[in-house]
């Protein structure tokens, strides 16, 4: 039985910050792999940590990530590094260097990497904490950032606002920036049909 390793690298919207247990997009990506490949041995890590930057992803990057050596690496930072926090916010100079390094060591390990980027945000009084107009500038490095590279880009804030229809409190909890149970079927479904044809490569290999 062929094996293979998809390493599910972020912050709490990877962890799946107080999803109902089992609806995380990482926990649907499992199952449906399973399912649709039952000839594959496939390991689908979650190594996403709660209100996490890319700065501490890149100090664990050898230790989650490489350790495993995994086929697939499904990268999302930027929700915590675009936020007014004093102790969370990282300059777009300092993503933009931590992306870099990460991007260039998984690729210099010759594993796939896949990078997403954050959903947007409800802003009012209770999320002070995040402005759509700064997170679309981290977007738009790691856009930038894949299309340097030739890495796939899964545009997750664009699948969002365009699922959303103007109004996204269905697709986010209460907090206005973590991931309802709608929310991770519709994350689960993007990631997944950019990403299905790769493991159908891997399984024919």
């Amino acid at each position: 039985m062929k094996e293979a390793t998809i390493v599910c690298f972020g912050d709490s919207i990877t962890y799946g910050y107080c999803a109902d247990y089992g609806t995380d997009y990482v926990s649907l990506l499992r199952k449906q792999l399973k399912e649709d490949f039952p000839q594959m041995d496939i390991t689908v890590k979650n190594k996403g940590e709660n209100g996490e930057t890319s700065r501490e992803g890149l100090r664990r990057l050898e230790g989650d990530v490489l350790h495993y050596n995994p086929q697939l690496v499904i990268m999302l930072f930027g929700s915590n590094d675009c936020a007014f926090s004093d102790y969370q916010h990282r300059g777009v100079e300092e993503f933009e260097f931590n992306y870099d390094k990460i991007i260039n060591a998984v690729q210099d390990s010759g594993s796939q990497l896949v990078l997403l980027t954050p959903p947007p945000v409800i802003e009012d009084d209770g999320m002070p904490f995040i402005e759509n107009s700064v997170l679309n500038t981290y977007c738009d490095i790691i856009k930038r950032k894949a299309e340097e590279y030739g890495l796939m880009l899964i545009d997750m804030n664009k699948a969002f606002n365009g699922a959303a229809k103007g109004d996204l409190a269905p697709l986010l909890q209460w907090d206005g920036v973590h991931i309802s149970t709608l929310g991770y079927k519709l994350f689960f479904e993007t990631v997944y049909k950019h990403i299905k044809p790769l493991i159908e490569e891997l399984a024919e290999k």
